[in-house]
């Protein structure tokens, strides 16, 4: 026996053993529910944390020479923007194309909208490639593509799989600014209810897709629009 307890009494004892087990077991409560918290918080975070690598970088003085990116960026959190209302009609400003097919899923169709604003700001660039022309959207560009399984044309026979916004950045470093297109684009995805359900494997997998776009349209969107 402990000395400490030497010539105490048995109850007193019994009670001060009970009250160390009590104060234990609270403790490896407290240990486990701090555990489970960082691991939810840090779930939470990681999408929003996710730093993502250009897929090159365009001079403005030769726009059909591109340069190894050697910089990342952090992909911006995005909310989901009010475009159109719940019953389809576009609101101020915005304008839609449609995709029969989309790239990689030929059993779906997508609706791309875009603010006419934005597409008047963009810059063709004429070039000797196959393509012929290139277009690069500015900064504070915002892009929505609505998803469909089938014909997003037929409101009978389609859909809604999920929402993807993408909005552009500028490079912070001014002196790349001077030099380089803009190319950061940042990803936001949601179900057809508006919830964000944007993964870190997702992410990478809509950078990785979009990537393929910059070399053949200009940058990182692949429709071409009128």
């Amino acid at each position: 026996m402990c000395a400490c307890f030497k010539g105490a009494r048995p109850d007193l004892i019994l009670e001060l053993r009970l009250k160390l087990k009590k104060d234990l077991y609270q403790l490896c409560g407290a240990l486990i529910l701090f555990g489970l918290l960082a691991v939810t918080l840090g779930a939470n975070s990681a999408d929003s944390d996710i730093f993502l690598k250009p897929p090159g970088r365009r001079l403005i003085s030769d726009p059909e020479t591109v340069i190894p990116a050697t910089d990342n960026y952090l992909n911006r959190e995005l909310q989901l923007p009010q475009y159109r209302s719940a019953a389809g009609v576009l609101l101020d400003g915005w304008s839609r194309e449609f995709v029969k097919t989309r790239r990689f899923s030929s059993d779906q169709s997508a609706w791309v909208y875009y603010r006419a604003t934005d597409l008047k700001r963009t810059e063709v660039i004429r070039t000797s490639g196959v393509s012929r022309t290139m277009r690069v959207w500015p900064p504070g560009t915002t892009l929505i593509l609505e998803a469909y399984k089938g014909d997003a044309l037929r409101i009978d026979h389609r859909n809604l799989l999920e929402i993807v916004v993408m909005t552009k950045t500028d490079n912070p470093d001014l002196s790349a600014q001077a030099l380089f297109y803009p190319i950061n684009w940042s990803y936001a995805r949601f179900t057809p209810d508006g919830n964000s359900s944007l993964s870190a494997e997702k992410l990478n997998e809509c950078h990785q897709c979009h990537s393929i776009a910059f070399r053949l349209t200009g940058d990182l969107v692949f429709s071409r629009f009128p």
